[in-house]
């Protein structure tokens, strides 16, 4: 999360959503965010308040040296006491336009290891985040950093055997979470628990997820509903599937309305996004709608294209 783009108006409502771990962006190159307009203080205390790990990340620049970036992030770490997840290097290019100079793919790989390196000499355990094609190129697996955690974003799918291993997958970065106020927040999923300060494996799941149907849904350029079936569990979801080209994102999006969905004893059980504020209906890649109980939703949209819809639960 970072602070210029998202804020949290009911931290409870993050925790009860099934919010399980937090990363929040502490610095940027030699600095603070946003030349420090935009610290981390208030989402690493929300986060904290009810319970929730939390922990920071760097978003890396080409100078001033990786050893210097790293105790930045670290000095913001002990500051605001995130210690609930392992500090996390964020690598990837400046936006277009931003006028930054990227870290050139030479010396990502470089750059990564004595930032990783650092991070171990202050006594943390380091971590990783990089997108699909640049952990194939760079394959921080083999880096040879003791204990590193990778977190590997792809959109749409899972990242490819060839990036080799990884710990935590980004699989959406237009989600939306009750108690945030955003145009959409990133979504993980973990598969082990080294990310968390405590270490170890994975925890065991309480309940169990599975694919039930897949709607192809068609196309309608005015708004209409489709009525939906589900299995009524704790666990019971909707995925909005528009059809993503290589890189998880369409040209073709789904404009979404309200989901009315209903349990067993014909009660509401919410969930309806409409309702989130900051929410924004244009769908451009999958987005999952947690819909616990409901044994069916009628789902509002219009699309110019047809598109699918997962029934999980």
């Amino acid at each position: 999360m970072y602070s210029r783009f998202q804020s949290v108006t009911n931290w409870q409502a993050v925790k009860n959503h099934g919010v399980t771990f937090v990363f929040v962006k502490l610095s940027d190159g030699g600095g603070l965010p946003n030349g420090g307009r935009n610290t981390g203080d208030a989402l690493v205390a929300g986060a904290r308040s009810v319970g929730i790990p939390v922990g920071g990340y760097h978003y890396a620049q080409a100078s001033p040296s990786p050893e210097a970036q790293a105790d930045v992030l670290i000095g913001e770490v002990r500051r605001l006491g995130a210690t609930g997840c392992v500090p996390m290097l964020d690598l990837e290019d400046n936006p277009p336009g931003s006028g930054a100079p990227n870290i050139p793919d030479s010396r990502k790989r470089d750059f990564s290891i004595r930032f990783c390196n650092r991070v171990a000499g202050h006594g943390f355990r380091p971590g990783i985040y990089m997108n699909n094609s640049l952990a194939k190129m760079l394959r921080p697996d083999q880096f040879g950093v003791s204990n590193l955690v990778i977190w590997i974003a792809r959109y749409g799918a899972k990242p490819d055997p060839a990036a080799g291993r990884y710990d935590i997958h980004q699989y959406s970065d237009a989600g939306h979470v009750p108690g945030i106020r955003a145009s959409a927040v990133d979504l993980n999923e973990s598969y082990t628990n080294a990310h968390l300060t405590g270490g170890g494996a994975a925890p065991k799941r309480k309940a169990t997820t599975e694919l039930m149907e897949r709607r192809t849904i068609p196309a309608s350029p005015s708004v209409t509903s489709v009525r939906l079936f589900l299995s009524g569990s704790e666990t019971a979801a909707i995925i909005v599937r528009p059809r993503v080209d290589g890189d998880g994102i369409t040209d073709a999006p789904v404009w979404q309305g309200n989901i009315y969905a209903w349990g067993s004893d014909k009660v509401g059980v919410g969930g309806n996004p409409m309702q989130t504020p900051g929410f924004n209906p244009k769908t451009v890649s999958h987005r999952r709608y947690h819909l616990p109980g409901a044994v069916w939703a009628d789902f509002e949209y219009s699309s110019n294209v047809e598109f699918e819809i997962d029934i999980v639960g």
